[in-house]
Parts: C-alpha cells; sequence; structure tokens
C-alpha cells in the first residue's frame, strides 16, 4: 500500500481510468525526457547510441509495473492510445530536430507519411527490444539484441531507412 487513504486519492482523480490515464502521462513524459537526451549526444557513434539504449531499457525495466497497467487500460479502452500516437509524433519531431532519418519537415509532403510510418517501425522496435526482451527470459540474449538494434537505428537515425540486415 502506498500509505494513503482512498478518500485522499480521490481528492486528485475522479476514477481509477483517471489515475491510470495520469500515470501513463508521466511515463510518457518521461520517456520523451529520455528521447531527447539522444538529441544531446555530443558525437553520435555506434556506441553512444548502445549506451543510450540501455540506459532506455533500464528505465523501462524500472517502470515495467506502470507500463503493463497502462497497457492493460489500453486493451480495455481504445482511445486512451490517442496519446501514445501524439506521444510517437512528438519523439519523431524531437529526434528530427538533429537525425535527418526522423526530419519529416525536411521531405516533400507526398514523402512525409511514409517516412513517418518508417518512424513508427523503428520507434516500435525499439520499444519491443527495450521492453519486452528480458536479461533471464526464453528469447535473444539482450546484449545481441540491443547490438543489432544499434547498428539499426544509427543507420535509420543517418539515413531514414530501417536495415533488415545491418552489417555486423
Amino acid at each position: 500500500m502506498a500509505g494513503v487513504s482512498r478518500a485522499t486519492v480521490y481528492l486528485y482523480y475522479r476514477s481509477k481510468d483517471e489515475m491510470l490515464l495520469d500515470l501513463m502521462r508521466q511515463d510518457l513524459e518521461y520517456q520523451l525526457e529520455i528521447y531527447a537526451e539522444l538529441v544531446t549526444v555530443r558525437r553520435i557513434s555506434l556506441a553512444a547510441v548502445r549506451k543510450w539504449l540501455l540506459r532506455l531499457r533500464g528505465e523501462q525495466e524500472e517502470r515495467r509495473n506502470s507500463l503493463n497497467l497502462f497497457w492493460a487500460g489500453a486493451n480495455l479502452q481504445t482511445d486512451i492510445l490517442d496519446p501514445v500516437y501524439r506521444h510517437h509524433d512528438n519523439i519523431i519531431a524531437t529526434l528530427g530536430r538533429r537525425f535527418p532519418g526522423f526530419d519529416l519537415d525536411a521531405l516533400p509532403r507526398e514523402q512525409r507519411e511514409p517516412r513517418r510510418i518508417k518512424c513508427y517501425m523503428m520507434l516500435f522496435m525499439i520499444e519491443g527490444t527495450t521492453v519486452q526482451i528480458t536479461e533471464d527470459g526464453p528469447g535473444p540474449r539482450v546484449k545481441v539484441m540491443v547490438d543489432q538494434l544499434s547498428r539499426t537505428l544509427l543507420h535509420f537515425l543517418q539515413h531514414g531507412e530501417v536495415m533488415t540486415s545491418p552489417p555486423e
């Protein structure tokens, strides 16, 4: 228990859904801050991208319980995903300020939506790897996954293309 009475909680939140949405909002804001850190990396290299991915993975591991609560709520209420799509667009805009692969504004209008889809795919790869792959799980080893994703992300940051087989 959090050491707070139910009545006190309902002074701040009208419902469990409102509490869940606030928790989700906080998680999304925090995640955007971590993505913004990638923009501030002085020299982007494979090592820098790998280090950033490991930081993101560590933060998401610590917040795993709240992330699970969010997805449970999203399954019950589909409009809860609207802020997630806005969040991904904010990540794309943040990364686009520095990295050509995420810079939709530099593209002609007809090329923006296809690139936006590629950006979403890259973000889904990042999230899938950093959230779903566990150290002791039955899946691939974390180190191998992060190394592969680091190469893929570095290439995407620079070129806007998702490589299916990055160079070793």
